[in-house]
């Protein structure tokens, strides 16, 4: 019990005040999050934005834009196949065998239209007559907006001062690897040996409040204090990697932009329009379409669709299998994540909570609290201890 205890108090000498910091900013996310959701904040505002930063895959393999989340659905009394036949009949006619890098069907002011990617721009159709609508710039919303959320953010990731500074988080969730091992590891012993005597209580009061209050929000909150430890330790050894491989990749030093779009054929796309269509109905039975978008995505025939949930979501299926896509399959291009871009943005979501609902986010943020308090009842009990020790004439900042 001795050296838990003298390894316990070492650790916290040296990562305390880090942690005490990264509860308080970590907590300050959450608590925007979920103003942000409980107010129902718009697609628009930049703090949903920030939210959004990257679940839906990098670059061009997103395809759902801010005004998707409150577009109009397809009709259910629209024929797709229809739809998708006249809209390649009027491309066909205006540009010839020119390729085409995605085409989509959807809802614009109240009309069925189709949209294709020609060149750098939007050539729009009605879906029903075949007329032509304009042709429009493709714009590249910002990922990164300026927000609140992305102002703690980057405080609390402390990159401020430099990528480097991910390395802080490294250790410090190492740090508080140890404390939770330990902890959990005196509490055990405690707690058997009480019980051997018949005191069963998991809550005993024993010291100081100050002491007993540490210990029952120790014990409470490990579980979720070490999936936040886990989950944010991981994410900066991989922000790490993400740096390292941008650093020596990053267009300018020798990197090749690959584009992993390559043109449709036209024969294949009412197969892949079909084979979509299936697979999303057997995925979300009953829910209409905002946006069905057809393309070829580092070498998979792919379906992309904008759900018309209350919050829409984009869904993307291979169009040949109908099998759910990922944002990390072979073929695409390297996302400079050591295992990819979808583990890193699940690793995001078991973070922050909302992997398992807005349950998961009160989780997150009963771990913050729980971190903050830890962390300065930590400080206290330290500071008593070392008082006492320092008044006997032993100063010294760590002892066993």
């Amino acid at each position: 019990m001795g050296n838990l205890r003298a390894v316990h108090r070492t650790v916290t000498v040296v990562v305390v005040l880090f942690t005490l910091y990264l509860g308080c900013t970590g907590t300050l996310i959450q608590l925007v999050d979920l103003r942000s959701l409980f107010e129902h904040a718009p697609a628009t505002d930049p703090n949903m934005q920030a939210m959004r930063e990257g679940f839906d895959g990098p670059g061009i393999f997103k395809a759902i834009s801010i005004p998707d989340y409150t577009a109009a659905s397809i009709s259910n009394n629209e024929n797709p196949s229809a739809m998708l036949a006249t809209v390649l009949q009027s491309t066909r006619a205006r540009v010839g065998s020119a390729p085409l890098m995605f085409i989509e069907l959807r809802t614009v002011n109240g009309t069925p239209v189709g949209q294709v990617n020609f060149g750098d721009k939007l050539l729009r159709f009605d879906a029903l007559t075949g007329a032509f609508l304009g042709a429009f710039p493709i714009v590249q919303e910002n990922e990164s907006p300026d927000s609140q959320r992305n102002t703690v953010k980057h405080m609390h990731r402390m990159t401020g001062i430099g990528n480097w500074a991910l390395w802080i988080n490294v250790l410090v969730g190492t740090g508080l690897a140890g404390l939770i091992v330990t902890g959990v590891s005196m509490y055990s012993k405690l707690f058997a040996a009480r019980f051997r005597i018949h005191r069963t209580n998991p809550f005993w009061s024993g010291g100081s409040w100050w002491r007993t209050l540490h210990r029952c929000v120790s014990i409470v909150a490990a579980l979720f204090l070490s999936v936040v430890m886990l989950s944010g330790t991981w994410l900066a050894v991989e922000s790490l990697y993400f740096g390292y491989y941008m650093t020596h990749h990053r267009p300018g030093r020798g990197a090749v932009r690959v584009n992993p779009s390559s043109p449709l054929t036209d024969a294949a796309l009412p197969g892949m329009l079909q084979t979509t269509l299936r697979a999303y109905q057997a995925a979300v039975p009953d829910v209409p379409a905002r946006v069905i978008r057809l393309r070829y995505y580092g070498g998979m025939p792919q379906g992309v669709i904008v759900t018309g949930e209350a919050e829409a979501r984009q869904l993307v299926f291979n169009a040949a299998t109908g099998r759910r896509a990922t944002e990390t399959e072979p073929g695409y291009p390297t996302s400079g994540f050591p295992f990819g871009w979808q583990a890193h943005q699940w690793a995001k979501s078991v973070h922050r909570g909302d992997f398992f609902g807005i349950s998961g986010r009160l989780m997150d943020l009963f771990a913050g609290v729980a971190m903050i308090y830890l962390s300065i009842s930590g400080i206290v009990l330290y500071y008593e201890l070392w008082n006492k020790r320092r008044r006997a004439g032993r100063s010294g900042l760590v002892w066993t």
